[in-house]
């Protein structure tokens, strides 16, 4: 009898709970070996309504780690403190591990891996990267003899959604996110996903499964959606966008970029067509081609799926029946490869610049550009909205690095006939690797 022991009972902690004892049969015919849920963990375990009493509940998770009939911990109680404890103790005891927690792999990753390596014990993270989507597995096992050139998607459900009502409904950022908070689709406290936090966790972790390298997150390059304007949203739109925020990390000249941002994409790009909280990801190899993976990202049941996948593997893994497992529960990188600097990576960019309507200041933003080697691609003039009186100029322009636009904007911003703020997003260009 295989023991389990549940860290954490909020959403996704109950929902595999649930999952776990609703589906147990189907779990049992791939492990063939008999398992329950003998511990939950909670530190609020009085207000938690436990139908099955011959669970045993704690309000202390490192009873679990210590018990030693325990054999698998899956930790769902979030942060990277409490989960850092119960995830080292529970590898140094030689415990299978399971977490749905980004933010402690992101940051503490390299340590966690390189224990539950010195431990031989499986370390199963499926459900850290866009829910039920099981982009780690395809990258750890289906791809993983692939040369990846990119990785490019949305992978945050809570910035698509805020995005998309802005333009479908035609409101404002701070509206769009009061009804993403009613829906629960946004938290309380939202800036861990509107900032972007949470999408760079998640393409450092995609980053370093298909490089082979050590977490990038301190060297990610994190831009949220808070500065994206219904300007910026019908602008786009007028030049045949969308914007959407996105994760991108991909291999250029030896060097590996890994970064989220605000992107104008393409109407006629697949990631244009994804809507609300849906998450999907596109996948670039040498011989494959591109390969997408679409999806509920985020919620009790999406990630309590990928959770209990792990599980199978755990098991299997425990019993000897499976040790190729160990690919994916190793399968965090250890090269050191240099992380591209966000001014050296090159992109078009959309610029936003609001300017009086007076001879010259289109000649003097023009030549800024040029000075800089910017060439525009396009570019459109737009009436002032009725309290403005500056003109709303949007450009385009060809790929550069951002060091050379972020110079342009400075000397923009500069010039007496130009508002002092510049808006630049990034644009996704369809032949980009």
């Amino acid at each position: 009898m295989i023991k389990i022991g549940i860290c954490g009972l909020g959403t996704v902690g109950q929902s595999s709970l649930e999952h776990i004892i609703k589906f147990k049969n189907e779990i049992r015919s791939n492990v063939n070996v008999d398992f329950e849920v003998s511990h939950v963990a909670d530190l609020a375990i009085e207000s938690k309504k436990l139908t099955n009493h011959n669970i045993i509940a704690t309000n202390n998770a490192m009873d679990l780690v210590k018990d030693p009939e325990i054999s698998i911990i899956i930790e769902l109680i979030g942060g990277t403190t409490a989960a850092l404890e119960i995830i080292t103790e529970s590898l140094k005891n030689k415990k299978h591990v399971i977490t749905a927690n980004k933010a402690l792999i992101a940051e503490h990753g390299n340590e966690i891996f390189k224990l539950a390596r010195e431990s031989n014990s499986f370390f199963g993270f499926e459900a850290s990267v866009a829910g039920a989507i099981p982009i780690v597995k395809v990258l750890t096992q289906s791809m993983s003899n692939e040369k990846i050139f990119s990785i490019s998607g949305i992978i945050n459900g809570t910035c698509n959604y805020v995005l998309d009502q802005m333009s479908n409904k035609k409101i404002n950022f701070e509206t769009a996110l009061k009804d993403a908070q009613k829906l629960g689709y946004a938290e309380a406290d939202p800036s861990f996903d509107i900032g972007g936090n949470d999408a760079a966790h998640k393409i450092s972790i995609l980053s370093s499964l298909a490089y082979k390298i050590g977490l990038p997150y301190k060297e990610t390059y994190i831009e949220g959606i808070k500065n994206i304007t219904p300007m910026d949203i019908k602008f786009a739109d007028e030049l045949g966008y969308t914007i959407k925020h996105i994760g991108v990390t991909r291999e250029l000249d030896k060097l590996i970029e890994c970064r989220v941002h605000p992107t104008l994409v393409p109407k006629n790009n697949i990631l244009s067509q994804v809507h609300n909280v849906m998450n999907a990801i596109l996948v670039k190899g040498e011989r494959f081609g591109t390969s997408m993976f679409y999806g509920h990202g985020a919620g009790g049941d999406a990630t309590a799926s990928a959770i209990v996948a792990n599980l199978v593997e755990a098991i299997n893994f425990s019993q000897e029946i499976d040790k190729s497992n160990l690919k994916i529960s190793h399968s965090i990188g250890t090269l050191n490869r240099k992380i591209k600097n966000i001014e050296q990576v090159e992109s078009s960019f959309y610029l936003r610049i609001h300017a009086k309507d007076v001879p010259g200041v289109m000649a003097e933003i023009t030549n800024i550009l040029a000075n800089e080697k910017i060439s525009i691609e396009a570019v459109s003039q737009h009436e002032p909205e009725e309290t403005d009186s500056l003109i709303p100029i949007v450009m385009i322009t060809n790929s550069v690095p951002g060091l050379c636009i972020n110079k342009a904007i400075d000397k923009i911003q500069l010039l007496k006939n130009v508002d002092d703020k510049v808006n630049s997003i990034r644009v996704l260009k369809l032949n980009e690797k």
